[in-house]
């Protein structure tokens, strides 16, 4: 699930644990505040780990194929047609 406004695209909903992973690509903000562009996060509880920052795609992809199985080729496919199309 993408939310363009937001810039957060939503992986993996666990029910077990109530919380899922988020991945969120803000490069305007990044700059901002001196951060990477890609961010992985916890999806329902908010909660950004350092360790999970991004400079790349690949990067962010790579974090959430170790946090649970994704496909990562297709996702970079998917995925980058859309972010090249996301106002920075």
């Amino acid at each position: 699930m993408f939310d363009e406004q937001e810039k957060v695209i939503s992986y993996k909903w666990d029910p077990a644990e109530e919380t899922g992973y988020r991945l969120r690509f803000d490069p305007r903000l990044a700059q901002l505040r001196g951060q990477t562009p890609f961010r992985v996060e916890d999806w329902m509880h908010h909660i950004v780990n350092n360790e999970w920052g991004c400079a790349t795609l690949d990067q962010a992809l790579g974090v959430l194929n170790r946090l649970f199985s994704l496909d990562v080729g297709e996702e970079r496919r998917r995925l980058q047609g859309r972010l090249a199309q996301t106002p920075h």
